[in-house]
């Protein structure tokens, strides 16, 4: 068994990871990155932080449940079910529930921080 640790978010030993959402892009060149901090594959959970650049795209919650903090930016998230728009800002917490389909539409740079757990079926 592993020991457990305490991890600081921000970490300089973290580097970033970017994201290839080029089949999900809707308008304009949205470019994602993240730095994951945790990664726990026997529970099926990880947190880090989240960010993106000026752009939409589409986003599918189907197997996940993410819980999400904005830390810098803003964004208007569209329920694809029925059409409904959420805006979010920093300061704003938030989560998506498994199974939500979003169009994520990004005016200005925007940073989360996320926690995100597998559907457990």
């Amino acid at each position: 068994m592993t020991q457990a640790t305490f991890i600081r978010f921000g970490s300089p030993e973290i580097e970033r990871v970017s994201k290839d959402i080029g089949a999900d892009i809707v308008e304009g060149n949205p470019e994602q990155g993240s730095w994951l901090y945790s990664n726990d594959t026997q529970t099926g959970t990880r947190f880090g932080i989240w960010e993106c650049s000026a752009g939409k795209f589409n986003a599918s919650y189907k197997s996940i449940t993410e819980f999400c903090h904005i830390l810098e930016g803003e964004a208007h998230i569209t329920n694809l079910a029925d059409g409904s728009i959420q805006t979010v800002k920093a300061g704003d917490s938030f989560v998506m529930e498994a199974g939500f389909e979003a169009q994520w539409h990004v005016p200005v740079h925007i940073k989360k921080c996320f926690a995100i757990s597998d559907l457990i079926k």
